[in-house]
């Protein structure tokens, strides 16, 4: 089975299978000219395996189910788009939605990014001022016939006891710097960060904003590709994250199958409220719920971002705030008692 294709990859797919699409072109043609178009061996192997299977199907979404390199919710989409006869209409769809996923996405892998490596940064400054600094300001204590204590001895010795468990310090770096390379810039890494930091009560609204974006983008893109009111809420669900999201609209799938009406159980559920529930009860009634969750969709979008951005504005100075007054207190602990010794010499 392939690996699966990023959000990157994904977007400059469907942004030009939707132009090949719009031209009039078949789409086994599409897959030939995007083929003969890869600058990448891993690209045009990938296209002639989805040749091989197009050939074998005749419907492109199986064609990208069994090539193992497209997600579940994307390839749906592809099958309702085909079924509608509307692909080109769906591909273009998810060009948009796959676009905003890869700016949500560079948002949070600066929001995680930065912190990390302003960390690393700081953690490598206090152990080499215990390990190289503060050993020089011991011997210039000794030559003057005095020795440190205190604060600035219990720091000499611990990075006494740092240089002298040298091979067992340089192992735990290394592994620590491995654990934020991983954090940084691996998807799993950021995935597992993600989930241990949202358990925090601020940055948790982050991915709520994030899932609900999530969601009405997923809903705009059903019924703008003719798909029901309960289909939409199905095919939603599995672009979300948030357990206690999931299950809400869990019950506003039940609420839908009950009967309710569709704008109904999106706020019956307590999916939606407030002025959102007022607009989709209205975008609903007025015939326009597609445009209207699609809006929201770019609302709450808007509402990570900026969430994002507000968390790494504090972070940015928290840090080097910190950072300052480490380094500080580990000058402090030496200048003064290097100040006194010399006050006493001097009288």
């Amino acid at each position: 089975m392939a690996n699966k294709l990023s959000n990157e990859e994904l977007f400059h797919f469907c942004e030009q299978f939707s132009i090949i699409l719009k031209s009039g072109i078949p789409a086994i043609e599409g897959l030939r000219i995007l083929g003969d178009d890869s600058v990448t061996a891993q690209g045009k192997a990938l296209m002639e395996q989805l040749l091989g299977l197009m050939d074998e199907t005749g419907n492109f979404a199986d064609t990208l189910e069994r090539s193992g390199a497209f997600p579940a919710p994307m390839i749906s989409y592809v099958r309702l788009g085909e079924q509608t006869g509307c692909l080109d209409e769906v591909m273009e769809i998810l060009t948009h939605y796959y676009e905003q996923e890869i700016a949500t996405a560079a948002q949070v892998r600066s929001a995680i990014t930065y912190p990390l490596l302003m960390l690393g940064m700081m953690v490598a400054v206090v152990i080499i001022l215990l390990i190289k600094v503060l050993p020089v300001f011991s011997q210039v204590f000794r030559q003057m016939g005095s020795e440190m204590t205190g604060l600035s001895g219990r720091l000499l010795n611990l990075g006494l006891v740092m240089r002298r468990n040298s091979s067992v310090f340089m192992v735990l770096l290394a592994a620590v710097i491995a654990l934020i390379c991983f954090c940084c810039f691996s998807r799993k890494g950021r995935g597992m960060l993600i989930d241990l930091v949202c358990r925090v009560p601020y940055f948790r609204q982050i991915p709520q904003s994030i899932d609900y974006s999530r969601i009405t983008q997923g809903i705009s893109m059903g019924l703008r590709s003719g798909l029901g009111p309960e289909d939409s809420m199905e095919m939603a669900k599995d672009l979300i994250r948030m357990p206690e999201v999931k299950q809400q609209l869990t019950v506003a799938a039940d609420q839908l199958r009950e009967g309710v009406p569709f704008s109904k159980a999106l706020t019956g559920s307590g999916l939606f409220t407030g002025m959102e529930a007022r607009l989709i009860s209205i975008g609903f009634q007025s015939g326009s719920g597609d445009d209207v969750m699609q809006r929201l969709a770019h609302r709450y979008s808007e509402d990570s971002i900026a969430r994002i951005q507000q968390v790494i504005s504090i972070l940015e100075p928290t840090i080097v705030i910190i950072l300052t007054l480490m380094v500080g207190l580990v000058l402090l602990s030496v200048m003064l008692p290097l100040l006194g010794v010399l006050s006493e010499l001097m009288s």
